[in-house]
């Protein structure tokens, strides 16, 4: 009884030596996570840094996002004569660069409160660059050929505002009639603030094999934006 219970035994676990299958060695073992490891930690910091990186981008369009909530319920334009009919109106100077200061002290607490201990982004006057644009979005109505963007009027003097350095805005005017008509959407007259910021993301870990992807040098350049509808500007 007892031989016929080995013999059993045997056949549920087979003898290493009969299936040709060896055991691992504990050294073997320790060989292959040493050779496993450079490869986890590169993988591993690649997706920490991601993670930073992730986040910085949040910061960031959080920042356009809480400058264009304030701008757009402001006045870019000044009242430079009632008499007239319209009233004549020339641009605001304070009020783009108060829109891009809104931006910067979003990202940058500490330039109102310096004893704030929340992040900070702090901007490079140099390569990165807060844009401002303030539109006025004319249209044609036709009932034959259908509304059509006629023409796209940027304040001051057609440009738009740079705060810093020497970035381009992503919203020409061809992205801004695209934008208006995507999906077959029929334009409308309206009045446009945007808010870009650009950022050179250098990288926070600082890892040798990140440098090749970021670093001080040549960082990774991030851009946010946010469009928000500006009543006072709308023709």
């Amino acid at each position: 009884m007892r031989n016929a219970l080995q013999k059993i035994l045997l056949f549920i676990r087979p003898n290493p030596q009969r299936t040709g299958k060896k055991h691992k060695s504990p050294g073997q073992s320790m060989v292959e996570f040493a050779i496993l490891l450079p490869v986890l930690m590169i993988l591993f910091s690649g997706m920490v840094e991601y993670g930073f990186m992730l986040n910085t981008y949040l910061s960031l369009l959080d920042a356009t996002r809480q400058a264009a909530r304030l701008c757009s319920n402001g006045q870019p334009f000044l009242v430079v004569d009632t008499s007239t009919d319209p009233a004549t109106y020339t641009d605001d100077p304070a009020y783009l660069p108060g829109c891009a200061h809104a931006v910067t002290a979003s990202l940058d607490p500490s330039e109102i409160d310096p004893d704030s201990t929340a992040r900070q982004i702090v901007l490079d006057s140099v390569r990165d660059d807060v844009l401002i644009s303030v539109l006025s979005v004319s249209v044609t109505v036709d009932e034959d050929t259908g509304d059509s963007v006629v023409s796209i009027q940027r304040h001051p003097e057609g440009t738009y505002h740079r705060e810093y350095g020497n970035q381009i805005t992503k919203y020409s005017d061809a992205a801004i009639v695209e934008y208006m008509t995507q999906n077959g959407t029929t334009p409308v007259e309206s009045g446009i603030l945007i808010v870009e910021v650009y950022y050179g993301y250098k990288g926070i870990l600082g890892l040798p094999w990140l440098k090749m992807f970021m670093s001080p040098d040549d960082p990774v350049m991030l851009h946010a934006s946010t469009i928000m509808p500006l009543v006072a500007a709308k023709p």
